[in-house]
């Protein structure tokens, strides 16, 4: 399948094209989501709406199917441009959505010289949240109530964007949602403690990989994305080094997991491992319950139970434990 954009002429010979297109079908998920009367579209062609500094639009062209849609390209003269883009009814639900956002995306960095390229869509409109998703994009932003509807309350609006260096490489990075710091960054003798300050993959895969936690270091991406996506990340330096990290996944209401902990084996028995896991837990001293899985070495029974956990259950035969704290 290859699609590509074919550049309107909306004054000249795509004119009755144009309002054709816009006059025989509705737009579900669009703020004006009705049909198009002639009148408006040819309204919007005369103001300029469809070709002039700040937009472009473009046929979207399948190579066996014609053309299935339309695509323009807004606020080109900003830093930022971003897209409406149409399926004709014929074509939707047919898995052509996410190969048509990457000919818009591939046109807009191949084309002009800007950094970002951005999207917003109803928070309800799931087929275009997925589509942006499997074509690399993340989301950036939730806007409540920011989406008007006709004869209803307004839905939220939900904002996507891709950059440059994440459409060359073809690999997006989560957004770090919960990048609030918790405590001010704090001293203890020579270790520095911070707060949702999230360190590069690099960091991480030398550290998890220097307490033989290899599963994690398999795929770097997977595992940074995994610590930007936790509900609250403590970091541990000396001398600028990464020397510990202890993170929690948590529903912010009812529980919290402990998910990691680790520290440099050089800088064992240092008391910083107790240091992450209590910053780690600050923020949810008002969460019941407080759960952790670890293997059943004795050394980690001893340490978890001197943080206040108790042992849930020993399994028999089993090399894992539960540990909680109510």
């Amino acid at each position: 399948m290859s699609i590509s954009l074919s550049r309107l002429d909306p004054s000249g010979a795509d004119r009755q094209s144009l309002i054709n297109f816009f006059t025989s079908t509705t737009f579900p998920f669009h703020v004006h989501s009705e049909q198009w009367t002639v009148a408006k579209v040819e309204e919007l062609i005369d103001s300029g709406a469809f070709r002039n500094a700040e937009n472009e639009a473009f046929w979207l062209r399948h190579d066996t199917l014609g053309v299935i849609g339309y695509v323009r390209l807004e606020d080109l003269a900003d830093d930022t441009p971003m897209f409406d883009l149409r399926l004709a009814t014929e074509f939707r639900g047919r898995g052509l959505g996410v190969g048509c956002l990457r000919a818009v995306t591939d046109h807009v960095f191949m084309t002009m010289d800007v950094d970002r390229f951005e999207g917003h869509t109803r928070d309800d409109n799931v087929g275009m949240r997925s589509t942006l998703i499997r074509a690399g994009w993340s989301k950036e932003a939730h806007y409540r109530r920011a989406w008007p509807v006709k004869g209803q309350m307004a839905r939220d609006s939900v904002a996507y964007a891709i950059l440059r260096e994440e459409w060359k490489s073809g690999s997006s990075v989560d957004v770090h949602w919960h990048d609030l710091p918790m405590f001010t960054p704090q001293v203890g003798e020579d270790v520095n403690y911070t707060s949702n300050s999230v360190p590069e993959a690099t960091e991480l895969v030398d550290l998890y990989r220097s307490v033989g936690w290899t599963a994690y270091t398999q795929d770097p991406v997977s595992l940074h994305s995994s610590v930007l996506s936790s509900a609250h990340v403590v970091s541990a330096r000396h001398d600028g080094k990464l020397i510990g990290l202890a993170r929690v996944v948590s529903d912010f209401g009812s529980i919290v997991y402990l998910q990691d902990v680790l520290v440099h084996p050089e800088h064992h028995r240092r008391g910083v491992g107790r240091q992450l896991v209590t910053r780690a837990l600050m923020p949810f001293e008002g969460v019941r319950q407080k759960v952790l899985l670890t293997d059943a070495e004795p050394g980690q029974k001893q340490f978890y139970e001197s943080l206040g956990f108790s042992e849930a259950c020993a399994s028999a035969n089993s090399d894992i434990r539960a540990f909680v704290k109510l």
